[in-house]
């Protein structure tokens, strides 16, 4: 079943349902105030033209009201929980759209110009307005209420069905880490390299399988990280790579996303180093100033095996950036600066205190 005339908020189908909403309250109007009559008084055609008259008349008034009831009082105030403002706030828009109804009323007739008059045209229409807007803030409610349940219910099943992988998942954890240890116990007395090599990758294992489940994590966490990542990298290029980083060592006061600063160290190895034939090198500095992060990577690059386009655009950056979106709206800036011979990422980060309860517990 298509439902997108409904639920769709693309233009075509928002203003179809709107002219339908209209068309069916307009003509609901006119033909209460000629049925009516017509069942006491038999029919008077007379009648509906002038209740035709008195629907356009007060259109305007309805309009003010719905809109302002639709996108101002529904979506920023009661559904929010702002009620008694929101109810103000109703209040006022109710007097706005029946002096808008006064307005209209006499610029088409010569009638006195009064607010609420006594006539009883005048005040059927300020009835046929709030029973128009109740109509219409009824939909939206039920709107509203059928989007939340729509999207409940995706995150039941998106949450049912990330449990089910999680658990087929454990298995595979487990034997990793067991024949890591077994691996460590073979090479720890023939090669002290190689077992360093294993502890290292096994605790950047555990970190990501198991750390990273939670929303935020310890500054110090992800340094720890970065450094046993390194550490691996160094020992494949040995003395060949000229490396400078620099970290806050009092990092752990304050949280940021697990795995945010990784994928930017990794871009440096990746694009840089294993390209750059000759003399490669990275630098990276960090520093922090309350609790704003400054993070700088600079890398050689080589002029004609990699474009600044594939690594600015690569799913790694890419990733950081929608993650950064939606963890620190308005709270970063990334900037990615590519030049002759160097690439340069440096990120500026406001991070929130460890003491800021995630997940219900303390970080």
């Amino acid at each position: 079943m298509d439902i997108s005339f409904v639920f769709s908020n693309a233009i075509k189908y928002r203003v179809a349902r709107h002219a339908a909403f209209w068309v069916v309250m307009c003509v609901y109007q006119a033909l209460v105030d000629f049925i009516v009559p017509t069942f006491f008084e038999g029919a008077n055609y007379n009648v509906l033209k002038e209740s035709l008259f008195y629907v356009m008349v007060y259109l305007p008034g309805q309009l003010l009201l719905v809109y302002s009831i639709l996108y101002i009082v529904i979506p920023h105030y009661l559904i929010k929980g702002r009620y008694v403002f929101g109810i103000v706030l109703l209040v006022c828009f109710v007097f706005m759209a029946g002096f808008t109804n006064e307005v209209s009323y006499r610029f088409f007739t010569s009638g006195n110009f009064v607010l609420f008059p006594s006539a009883n045209k005048h005040s059927l229409g300020l009835h046929r307005m709030l029973g128009v807007a109740g109509c219409a803030a009824c939909i939206k409610f039920m709107k509203f209420w059928y989007e939340k349940r729509y999207v409940n219910s995706i995150l039941e099943k998106e949450k049912l069905n990330a449990e089910l992988q999680t658990l087929k998942a454990q298995v595979h954890p487990h034997f990793l880490f067991n024949t890591l240890n077994n691996i460590y116990g073979v090479v720890e007395n023939t090669s002290p390299q190689g077992s360093d090599m294993i502890l290292r990758l096994s605790a950047l294992l555990r970190f990501i399988l198991y750390e990273c489940n939670n929303p935020f994590i310890r500054l110090g966490q992800e340094f720890k990280i970065i450094h046993d990542y390194i550490a691996l990298e160094r020992t494949r290029y040995s003395d060949v790579l000229d490396l400078q980083v620099e970290l806050p060592t009092n990092a752990d006061g304050y949280l940021i996303a697990p795995l945010l600063l990784l994928p930017l160290v990794e871009n440096c190895f990746k694009h840089g180093t294993s390209r750059v034939l000759e003399h490669p090198w990275i630098n990276i500095q960090a520093s922090l100033k309350g609790s704003v992060l400054n993070i700088k990577l600079m890398n050689g690059k080589p002029d004609h095996i990699v474009t600044d386009n594939d690594v600015e655009h690569g799913i790694g950056l890419a990733n950081v950036k929608k993650r950064l979106d939606l963890l620190y709206p308005g709270r970063y800036e990334l900037k990615i600066l590519p030049d002759e011979g160097v690439f340069v990422v440096a990120l500026k980060i406001e991070l929130e205190k460890a003491s800021i309860l995630t997940n219900g517990q303390a970080a």
